[in-house]
């Protein structure tokens, strides 16, 4: 039933019909009608329908009143035949659920949108931070493909707020932030902040933790296994190399770092 009213559009399922299904007052003004009758006799009865078949939804449309009387009626069977009435319903049914397609396509998981580009050796961010022995070093490999594959999930949104903790960071020479000074610096709350927070320490990659001053909270971004700040990495790797870092953050091509 749900599905049956859900498809009507709210409108009489007859072609060019335009009375409602449900007033605005919320009186019930369409028929459910079967398309083959259920009872010997009826319009349109089919015998080779089992009971299921004859009660299933496939044979049920949702009409008006005046066109439920009129095509119920024995004498009008012909003009009505069965195989135009299951047209009619596909037909106008498939308005709604065409709506419904279109609806349900907006919801796409932005962070599919791009998939990664993973580094092999490592040879240019070797280079770039002057430590030799991470070329091709299976463990530092490792540690930049975890971090890669916590980003690729991390919402677009997330990404770039991390981005920008990371150059705060930077530039001022810390591993964490005071709380205090991200929600100056951004111009948000302490509700924003813990909400972007929580989704990157859901995902493994920050957190809000006790400071060491009485109530002081910091913000930090978790370094990678067997390395240090990915983040901060990335933005150290573009300066040496002039690459932009959003081709790492919203492109996820980490192929630079192997040159």
């Amino acid at each position: 039933m749900k599905r049956l009213f859900a498809y009507t559009g709210n409108q009489c399922a007859m072609p060019a019909c335009k009375e409602l299904i449900v007033d605005p007052s919320g009186t019930v003004l369409g028929k459910i009608a079967h398309i083959c009758s259920v009872e010997p006799g009826g319009a349109r009865h089919a015998s080779t329908m089992s009971d299921e078949d004859l009660r299933h939804e496939d044979n049920l449309i949702i009409i008006c009143g005046k066109h439920h009387d009129l095509i119920d009626d024995r004498k009008n069977e012909a003009q009505w035949p069965a195989e135009l009435r299951r047209q009619h319903k596909r037909d106008h049914e498939n308005r709604f659920r065409s709506a419904e397609r279109q609806l349900i396509a907006q919801f796409v998981d932005s962070t599919q949108a791009t998939q990664p580009t993973y580094p092999k050796t490592l040879k240019a961010l070797a280079k770039a931070s002057n430590w030799e022995s991470m070329f091709n070093d299976p463990d530092q490999i490792m540690g930049i493909t975890s971090f890669i594959d916590k980003l690729k999930e991390l919402p677009l949104s997330e990404r770039e707020f991390a981005w920008r903790l990371a150059e705060r960071m930077k530039r001022r020479g810390l591993d964490v932030l005071p709380t205090d000074d991200v929600e100056g610096a951004f111009n948000i709350d302490s509700e924003e902040l813990k909400r972007r927070m929580g989704v990157l320490e859901h995902h493994a990659l920050g957190s809000v933790d006790d400071g060491t001053g009485y109530r002081e909270w910091n913000v930090s971004l978790w370094s990678r296994k067997h390395g240090n700040n990915p983040w901060i990495e990335i933005l150290e790797f573009c300066e040496v190399t002039r690459a932009d870092p959003a081709e790492f953050i919203h492109d996820l091509n980490f192929g630079s770092y192997d040159g």
